[in-house]
C-alpha cells in the first residue's frame, strides 16, 4: 500500500495571471508545445468564469480518495502511537499508567486516534492549494485571465514556472 496520503493524480498546481485573453491561450498552447504538459492538465479560466470551481479542482474523486485515505492512515498511525507511548508508560512503571494500564490504554488510544484524524482532516484541506486558488479568484474578480496548470510532481512545477514566469502578471504555485 503507497504510504502517501494525497491520492490525487496532480496533486501540485501553478497559476498564471494575464491582462488579456490571447495572452492566456497563447500560454496555454505554449505549456502543450514546449513544456509537454497534457490539455488534461491546463484550464484557461476567463473573467467570473461559471466553471471556476472545476478548473482549479477537476480532480474530486482524486480529493475524495485523499479524505478517506488520509484519514485512514492517520487515524490508524495515531492510533499505534497512542497505544505505544500507554504501554512505554506501563512497562516504565509511571504511577498514573500504572494505577489503571487498562484506562491508560483506552484513553492513549482515543487521544492517538483523535490526533491522528485532526491531522488528517488539515491535510484534506489542502491548504497549500489557497494561494494559487486566491490567484485566480483575484484575477477573475479583476477581469483578468489564469491558467491553471495541474501538476504531478516539481519537476513539473519547475517547467510551468520556467514557462510562465516572463509572461505572467501574477504566478502562484503548490505542492
Amino acid at each position: 500500500m503507497n504510504p502517501n496520503v494525497i491520492d490525487e493524480q496532480y496533486p501540485g498546481k501553478v497559476v498564471g495571471v494575464y491582462n488579456r485573453e490571447a495572452s492566456a491561450k497563447k500560454m496555454a498552447e505554449q505549456l502543450i508545445s514546449e513544456g509537454g504538459f497534457l490539455t488534461e492538465q491546463l484550464s484557461v479560466v476567463r473573467p467570473d468564469d461559471g466553471n471556476f470551481a472545476g478548473k482549479l479542482e477537476p480532480d474530486s474523486k482524486g480529493i475524495g480518495r485523499t479524505l478517506l485515505k488520509s484519514h485512514l492512515i492517520l487515524g490508524s498511525a495515531g492510533l499505534v502511537v497512542g497505544l505505544l507511548v500507554a504501554s512505554l508508560l506501563i512497562i516504565i512503571g509511571s504511577p498514573f499508567a500504572a494505577s489503571s494500564p487498562v484506562m491508560m490504554l483506552s484513553a492513549a488510544a482515543i487521544l492517538g486516534t483523535f490526533l491522528g484524524l485532526l491531522v488528517a482532516g488539515a491535510i484534506s484541506l489542502r491548504p497549500d492549494h489557497d494561494g494559487p486558488i486566491n490567484s485566480a479568484r483575484h484575477a477573475s474578480h479583476h477581469h483578468q485571465w489564469s491558467v491553471v496548470v495541474q501538476t504531478k510532481d516539481h519537476e513539473q512545477i519547475e517547467q510551468a514556472r520556467k514557462l510562465m514566469q516572463p509572461s505572467a502578471v501574477k504566478l502562484s504555485e503548490s505542492l
